[in-house]
């Protein structure tokens, strides 16, 4: 089974992280099926907008802290081409954030273009609380993004924020009802796809 679902309609491509029992972890296999679903859409000329989800109940639980213990500079450089592949993208790319995103899962969502969040969803350094470095450029993204208060705030001071706080602090562009997300990050990401690719 694929570690990554990829449905294609209105020339959006949604690829949806597909592995909730160990919450959607980045793992060198769900890194390997990102790239290849990456390079599937962008290859494919009736693809003009992603939409990045993963399987309920987390959008992305970060990198696997197994995997982190006895990683080195070559397996960490894997783990964050998992999301910096999707942040490289010349497509739209929209997070659409269903549950939790937490440390490098946070910097998938940091990585798209839009960030569209359910109420449910759950924004959630963790770095520091792990004892690990905030790496693959997520206090620059969020600081880029949000501004360094709100980056202060969830870097250092732990603040954890749902769905309706991050579209406050700009860190969504928008939060919607949980059961309304993929249609409302579907629909914004068609009117892109309607524009000519080029």
């Amino acid at each position: 089974m694929s570690l990554v679902i990829i449905d294609k309609s209105d020339g959006v491509a949604t690829l949806t992280l597909n592995n909730p029992t160990e919450r959607n972890t980045l793992t060198a296999p769900m890194v390997a099926d990102i790239l290849a679903a990456m390079d599937d859409v962008e290859n494919d000329s009736a693809i003009g907008a992603i939409v990045v989800t993963g399987a309920a109940p987390a959008f992305c639980a970060g990198a696997n802290l197994g995997n982190l213990a006895e990683a080195d500079g070559e397996s960490l450089g894997v783990i964050y081409e998992g999301f910096l592949r999707i942040a490289r993208s010349p497509l739209p790319t929209i997070a659409a954030v269903n549950g939790a995103a937490v440390g490098a899962g946070m910097n998938l969502a940091l990585g798209c273009d839009v960030r569209i969040a359910a109420k449910r969803a759950k924004f959630d350094t963790r770095f520091l609380q792990l004892g690990i470095h905030p790496g693959g450029g997520h206090t620059w993204m969020l600081r880029r993004i949000a501004g360094p208060q709100v980056t202060a705030a969830a870097v250092l001071f732990g603040e954890v924020l749902d769905g309706a706080e991050a579209q406050r602090v700009g860190l969504a562009y928008r939060c919607v009802e949980d059961a309304d997300l993929l249609n409302v990050a579907h629909e914004m990401a068609a009117r892109a796809a309607s524009a000519p690719r080029e």
